[in-house]
């Protein structure tokens, strides 16, 4: 069963697009919204106890975004170490890493295209 809240136009889209693009300031846009779109295609098959947790979270997120605003929901999220609140960002970051080494494997910590895979 597949949930908005979990997709890539969703909360948790947004919110994976926006801490990506903080983690990695260099990634191009095309491979940030491919990853994001990987990254949210998985939370979204997930088994439903931990899917129950990632959507509970992805509505407090959400909230949040739209009280404090996205950059600083996202900036609080990415550097907590608070239980459960955390693993919103650390799962993002696991997926998304993986995701970006994997396709790119030489891209720089940044996640700028090195000057060999420009050229290709």
């Amino acid at each position: 069963m597949s949930t908005r809240l979990l997709s890539i136009d969703g909360p948790f889209g947004a919110f994976a697009d926006r801490l990506l693009a903080l983690e990695l300031p260099d990634l191009p846009d095309g491979r940030r919204i491919e990853t994001v779109a990987f990254v949210c295609g998985r939370c979204d098959r997930v088994p439903s106890p931990l899917k129950l947790g990632l959507a509970t979270l992805t509505v407090a997120v959400g909230l949040s975004a739209r009280v404090f605003g996205t950059d600083r929901t996202t900036t609080f999220l990415q550097s907590t170490s608070l239980p459960f609140v955390g693993e919103l960002a650390r799962i993002v970051r696991s997926l998304g890493f993986t995701f970006v080494w994997e396709s790119w494997p030489a891209t720089s910590p940044t996640g700028a295209a090195t000057s060999a895979e420009s050229r290709s």
